[in-house]
């Protein structure tokens, strides 16, 4: 019989002798691996811990030394969000707010949530009550309060009739598309009993030129359907979530929906879609259809109730030599300036047809056109000081008919 090393390899039925397991799995190695581990672990934890907050440190430094990104880091904070539910399919500014728009003005929302002085609900004897509608061209993106189409419409309106009351409520708010109007109108607008509506609408209704089957209450066209959806389920639940907290407490974790935004918008600037880029795609007209439906759908309810309506959609200065064509990532654009802006025709087209049809028929609507010079323009359609008062002296003459007759 072999000898020696022969012997070792064969043992018995060729594993490891019994003295040989025993010896290596002891309580003392199992306590060296289990401190090992944890220590390890540790170690890991804290190199994490460590990193987030220098990464959490580095995204607060660069927020305070750049103040957009600021501002747009601060726009992830979701217990910071400037909306709220509205109606069944709506959404409001929330109350006692201020936003800061890039350029530095400042926009505040009352205890009522919109902008400007809080009117009671009852309308006061002797008072000729405006309610004002549309997208952020009504409510005043760029601007401060006192630079708002309604802030200048109470001004020239004192101006004009010395012996009359006037309120004027701006119910616009940033996003609104012709539905959103109607929700708005409905929920909070007929409410405060007014006795004329300017819809000053058809900027965001672009946006909707891109979905086909277009439909009422289309999840598609609500701008800030995420959100809203989130607010209602914590409504239900009865506060945030811990991911909420955690979203509003840390820079860091909103970095992944600031990144997906932005990834959205180099997409949409850089990479359109086939679809887009074909120069046989033209944006489908169930959008102006649903523009004109949602017209007709508030000039029912108001004159069901005797209140007047001015249709009027907003300057557009697309159109115009010298003014910016970048699209930067809004939403309301279609593929380019032209197209854009031949749908902000058609939809003025239809807003004059329904204007025309209703007045034919004896109802109190009318349709208002506005001149803007392009030095008005703070970009494709917000307007400066000096053009939100142009706009608002357009709409003073226009409801004129309608002060006379009281």
């Amino acid at each position: 019989m072999p000898s020696g090393e022969g012997s070792l390899e064969i043992g018995t039925s060729g594993s490891r002798s019994p003295e040989l397991t025993s010896a290596t799995i002891t309580p003392q190695s199992l306590k060296k691996r289990f401190r090992h581990t944890i220590g390890a672990g540790t170690l890991l934890a804290v190199a994490l811990l460590a990193s987030m907050i220098v990464a959490e440190g580095t995204l607060r430094l660069s927020a305070a030394l750049v103040p957009s990104l600021g501002a747009e880091l601060r726009g992830f904070d979701p217990l910071a969000i400037l909306i709220e539910p509205d109606g069944d399919f709506g959404y409001r500014q929330r109350p006692n707010r201020i936003f800061v728009f890039p350029n530095g003005t400042r926009a505040t929302s009352n205890a009522l949530g919109y902008r400007g002085p809080v009117v009671s609900i009852a309308k006061p004897a002797g008072v000729f009550r405006i309610i004002l509608l549309g997208g952020s061209t009504s409510h005043g993106w760029g601007v401060n309060d006192d630079q708002t189409i309604d802030a200048h419409m109470r001004r020239q309106l004192a101006a004009a009739y010395p012996g009359k009351r006037f309120e004027v409520v701006n119910l616009g708010f940033d996003g609104y598309d012709s539905y959103q109007d109607f929700e708005r109108l409905r929920s909070d607008g007929l409410r405060l009993q007014p006795d004329l509506v300017v819809v000053n609408s058809g900027i965001n209704d672009v946006r909707n030129a891109w979905y086909k089957q277009l439909r009422d209450r289309d999840p598609r066209t609500f701008l800030w359907l995420a959100d809203v959806e989130r607010l209602r389920a914590e409504a239900r639940r009865g506060g945030p979530t811990l991911w909420t907290r955690t979203k509003h407490w840390f820079y860091v974790a909103r970095v992944p929906g600031f990144a997906r935004t932005r990834l959205y918008q180099w997409r949409n600037t850089n990479h359109p879609s086939p679809e887009t880029q074909s120069t046989r795609f033209m944006p489908t007209l169930e959008a102006a259809d649903y523009f004109e439906r949602n017209l007709e759908r508030i000039a029912s309810i108001t004159a069901a109730r005797g209140i007047a309506v001015l249709f009027s959609t907003p300057p557009s200065a697309l159109r115009l030599p010298g003014t910016s064509h970048e699209t930067s990532g809004r939403t309301y654009w279609l593929t380019d300036a032209p197209m854009t802006q031949r749908y902000r025709d058609e939809l003025d087209r239809r807003m004059r047809s329904v204007a025309a049809d209703l007045s034919a028929h004896g109802a109190r609507v009318s349709y208002v056109e506005h001149a803007i010079d392009a030095s008005m323009f703070l970009d494709d359609c917000h307007l400066t000081d000096g053009g939100n008062e142009r706009v608002a002296a357009d709409f003073v003459a226009g409801l004129a008919p309608y002060v006379s007759r009281r």
